[in-house]
């Protein structure tokens, strides 16, 4: 079980950081200035820039990463026209339900889970996980993620934007590192950390 956690906590705070540094940009302009919309601003630049890296550096560019630039940007302009702050508390819903209704369909249509497509090669696995685990796993991320954004929307319409903006900044972050470690929890029999035990015995 402490291997389990040292692997987590190996792989989670990087591969986090690395995917989604537009939102370090998007939490420091909204302490500073307390503006949201000029915070959304910022989000979407830092999404711009992770892109234009991708082209420039020839890496692949995820669809995710695009999907994310153009929702942020349309509810952005949104938010400015109508000056109304609602329009960019809407993106994290439209995301985690659209992550849902994602996984939800990569499982029906080819078979894909969520647990498998977040570790990729990062983890190598000694016996198959189950079926019946993946779909467990798959089904809990996506009741998870449908209750949060139905949260999400509770909290923006019913409390501060400070309020909000903490909620969904610690409770979006806080939720998915949750899912992992439940996720990695019930396939835990089925991993391999031979190599790291091995390591640790030899030091």
């Amino acid at each position: 079980m402490v291997t389990l956690f040292t692997n987590l906590s190996d792989l989670l705070p990087m591969k986090f950081l690395k995917e989604n540094y537009p939102i370090v940009g998007f939490l420091v302009a909204y302490i500073i200035t307390k503006n949201l919309i000029l915070a959304a601003a910022i989000w979407s630049l830092g999404s711009l820039i992770q892109i234009l890296s991708s082209v420039i550096f020839k890496e692949p560019i995820k669809k995710s990463h695009i999907a994310y630039f153009i929702l942020g940007l349309l509810l952005l302009a949104m938010a400015y026209w109508f000056n109304d702050e609602s329009f960019i508390k809407w993106k994290t819903t439209i995301m985690v339900w659209a992550g849902a209704l994602v996984i939800l369909i990569r499982q029906m249509v080819s078979k894909k889970y969520v647990f498998i497509d977040l570790m990729d090669t990062s983890v190598e696995f000694k016996t198959e996980p189950p079926k019946s685990k993946l779909n467990k796993i798959n089904a809990v991320w996506i009741g998870v993620l449908t209750v949060f954004g139905g949260l999400n929307l509770y909290v923006a319409y019913n409390y501060s934007t400070d309020f909000w903006f903490y909620f969904k900044m610690i409770g979006l972050f806080v939720t998915l590192m949750g899912l992992m470690i439940l996720s990695f929890i019930l396939v835990a029999e089925h991993l391999n950390f031979d190599d790291e035990e091995t390591t640790s015995k030899d030091n």
